[in-house]
């Protein structure tokens, strides 16, 4: 089957390579990413959202103006690359796709700034971010801290932007 509709299907029936090759096609990056997650949400919003944490810092992380690395797309049809509306800033250096079953087909930028769905979204996204972190952070030392050594600095910046999500972050720093 092909590798780009991966996230429309059940967890259980996605291997790892396939979750790999598709991490590949969007990011364009030729090494394996350092951690993903899969998950369907369903509540008052309603979207999936398969996302990676890259092995390597991309060549512009410190451009604040560089959008993120999301898609979007709304009832599996693509919508926009780079949707900075749906992760922090701090977090720009995360890849994916998220698919939104309650936004409309014609969102525009503006609308996207605006919505309540987008916000709701973006919450949901940061956190599960930072658990797949934490994840990281618990279970395999030497892995997260290669991450820190790429993206520490950047990371660092949340605690400034993110005040709800400021002792999450605080648990993930490392100091040498």
């Amino acid at each position: 089957m092909s590798p780009c509709l991966v996230w429309t299907r059940p967890k259980s029936e996605v291997t790892d390579a396939q979750y790999q090759e598709f991490y590949k096609q969007i990011s364009y990056d030729s090494e394996a990413p350092l951690a993903y997650t899969h998950n369907r949400v369903e509540g008052r919003t309603e979207y999936t959202q398969l996302l990676y944490v890259p092995a390597k810092a991309p060549f512009d992380l410190w451009n604040r103006d560089k959008r993120g690395g999301v898609k979007l797309y709304v009832k599996r049809v693509f919508i926009m690359d780079d949707a900075e509306a749906l992760m922090p800033v701090y977090l720009r250096f995360v890849k994916g796709v998220i698919d939104s079953a309650d936004l409309p087909l014609n969102v525009s930028r503006e609308l996207l700034q605006e919505s309540r769905d987008v916000k709701a979204i973006r919450e949901g996204s940061t956190k599960r971010v930072l658990s797949m972190l934490e994840d990281v952070a618990a279970n395999d030392k030497d892995k997260y801290l290669k991450f820190w050594a790429e993206f520490g600095a950047v990371l660092k910046e949340g605690i400034g932007e993110d005040h709800a999500n400021r002792e999450r972050l605080a648990k993930l720093y490392r100091f040498a």
